[in-house]
């Protein structure tokens, strides 16, 4: 037998004992130092150990951190990621019914530039020819016995709420017809949320089950930075009433706060707004703003590195915990990687020509559309050089990735930074800088939780 290639073992305040990560299956354990020998070891004999040995093992196998000497523990990571990579039981589908938006953020990536061709883009709404044939390919596949996952999207996706509500609707009606699963969401700026009283209503009513909204800071901070079109007008205070409308309707609702180097110091001041809003129970997290496009690379100086994110992104989440937000009960803890939707067979994002594309990075980008939405209807299987870039990229073919003890809970990161950003090789997630930070919480809080069973035995 040996010990796995994903351990990483850390101290404990307790001189005695170590705790061991195993990244591969994200068990958690703690153990005597004076045991601790096994683990450091290239291979052993299991037959040559003692019963107290041996029962040693049996358990640390369960976490995976110890493995039969045979086992290739990179071929099992692989098996894994395409598995879940070419999972084929549900179509992921971010629909976008316009491009068009209320917002100027300046960091916004959808900012056109001169090496992305929108030249050909005809619809500031989707038209009735475009509806149909999605819902064409909708009622193909779901022949098939695939379920539905659609994101709305946009642009701004509540400018176009009727397409949203009666898109909603048919396809409901054709999943239920054909006796497969339909779940849905939505990215929103929010500012529509509370402009119509049915609005909030009609996102429950058609099965739209979750809300990503954006808040960049306090008042003051957040309107400077996300501001609407043309008047420079606030917005905050109305997207703060949206979010109340959607708790007030059990919606569950993501509070998204994007972050560089202009509001860094302003996040805890927003965290006191919905504290005193009596919205500490809805889920808040820290988005990375990145220069995706060339569209938003004048912003790229404002942008702060993963290393940094990772150091404020620590702080805030011991925030959330001190605050009593509910985000901040359970630690930001690893999982498995899985396979991002750009890399998966059966995703595409739509825009309002029809165009369909693997990233929504490229949304509006048409030197980027792998093809029209009509053609996917009609089964054309040809599929363009761009869409195989994407299916075929994966995170082994890059060395250091193969040889990092992250690789099961990075997965090379993000592909579209790996293909088109830095096209050499991937970018490092926050778990390179953040990792035994998050152990370290989610193991006080396991301990924690020990203490207070005992005490109560």
């Amino acid at each position: 037998m040996k010990p796995s290639i994903y351990n990483f073992v850390w101290s404990t305040d307790d001189q005695e004992k170590v705790m061991v990560f195993n990244s591969l299956t994200t068990a958690l354990a703690e153990v005597k130092k004076n045991r601790i020998d096994l683990l450091n070891v290239s291979q052993f004999d299991y037959a040559l150990l003692s019963e107290n040995e041996k029962q040693f093992v049996n358990e640390l196998q369960k976490g995976g951190f110890i493995v039969d000497d045979t086992a290739d523990e990179l071929r099992t990571i692989k098996f894994a990621y395409n598995c879940d990579k070419y999972e084929s039981s549900t179509v992921r589908l971010v629909i976008a019914p316009t491009l068009s938006c209320n917002f100027a953020c300046s960091y916004c990536y959808e900012q056109s530039d001169k090496n992305q061709s929108r030249e050909g883009e005809q619809n500031f709404f989707m038209p009735d020819n475009i509806k149909q044939d999605l819902l064409s390919y909708i009622e193909k596949v779901v022949k098939t016995g695939k379920d539905i996952f659609v994101t709305w999207y946009g642009g701004e996706p509540l400018l176009a709420k009727e397409t949203v509500f009666d898109l909603s609707q048919k396809i409901i009606d054709i999943t239920e017809e054909n006796k497969v699963g339909y779940s849905a969401g939505m990215v929103t700026n929010g500012y529509l949320l509370s402009e119509d009283p049915g609005t909030v209503q009609n996102l429950k009513k058609n099965r739209i089950k979750f809300i990503h909204v954006t808040l960049d800071g306090p008042r003051e901070v957040h309107d400077s930075r996300r501001m609407l079109k043309g008047s420079r007008g606030p917005t905050f205070d109305r997207i703060l009433e949206g979010i109340k409308l959607l708790k007030a309707n059990d919606i569950e609702t993501y509070i998204r706060v994007n972050i560089d180097r202009s509001n860094i110091d302003d996040i805890g001041r927003l965290l006191d707004v919905l504290k005193e809003n009596n919205l500490s129970d809805l889920f808040i997290y820290l988005g990375h703003v990145i220069p995706y496009t060339a569209g938003c690379k004048s912003y790229e100086s404002s942008c702060i590195l993963t290393e940094e994110f990772s150091l404020i992104n620590q702080t805030f989440c011991e925030n959330l915990n001190l605050m009593g937000f509910e985000a901040g009960k359970e630690s930001f803890y690893p999982r498995f990687a899985r396979a991002c939707d750009a890399n998966r067979t059966n995703a595409f994002v739509l825009d309002p020509d029809g165009d369909m594309y693997k990233c929504w990075t490229e949304i509006g980008n048409k030197t980027a559309s792998i093809g029209k939405i009509g053609d996917l209807a009609r089964q054309n299987e040809e599929k363009g050089s761009h869409e195989i870039r994407w299916l075929n990229w994966e995170p082994f073919e890059y060395p250091d990735c193969v040889k990092c003890k992250m690789l099961p809970i990075c997965m090379g990161g993000c592909a579209n930074q790996a293909m088109f950003i830095n096209k050499s090789r991937p970018e490092c997630k926050e778990w390179k800088y953040g990792l035994e930070n998050y152990v370290r919480n989610k193991f006080s809080i396991l301990k924690a939780q020990r203490v207070t069973v005992n005490k109560s035995c």
